[in-house]
């Protein structure tokens, strides 16, 4: 009895201690290494990246955007975008990131180049020159 007794409140501890563990990160996410997430946390290390115009292209505040950011995998294709003092490629930016509900399609070209069609088209003032073309999609 005394055996029962003590696996009884072994696991109990066992589940309050994890509870606690989860409530207490609950809002923490785990990214694999090769993906990042643009929600402004820049402190938490390299793979928080800044808002970006991610709430202007899904249409909601960005109070609304924060409790679901983007995520993005990294470019693994960098050879065919532009490096810091050379350019192999007109394309700034081509690829997914992903919400819990959307992906949003991107790529951005110099200005005057034209998108895909059906996507939609923005600018921003911190990207002179370029046009980021986008397309969202149910998730």
């Amino acid at each position: 009895m005394r055996k029962w007794f003590v696996g009884v409140v072994a696991v109990a501890l066992a589940a309050i201690i994890g509870l606690g563990v989860a409530l207490a990160d609950s809002s923490a996410e785990e990214l694999p290494r090769n993906w990042h997430v643009h929600d402004g946390r820049f402190a938490l290390g390299w793979q928080h990246k800044g808002i970006s115009f991610f709430p202007r292209i899904l249409g909601i505040s960005e109070a609304a955007y924060l409790e679901d950011p983007a995520r993005c995998p990294n470019a693994t294709d960098k050879a065919f975008l532009p490096s810091d003092q050379e350019s192999n490629s007109d394309v700034l930016r081509a690829g997914v990131c992903v919400t819990s509900t959307t992906v949003i399609h991107l790529r951005t070209v110099p200005t005057g180049t034209a998108g895909p069609a059906g996507w939609q088209s923005l600018t921003t003032t911190t990207e002179p020159g370029w046009v980021t073309y986008y397309l969202v999609t149910p998730r």
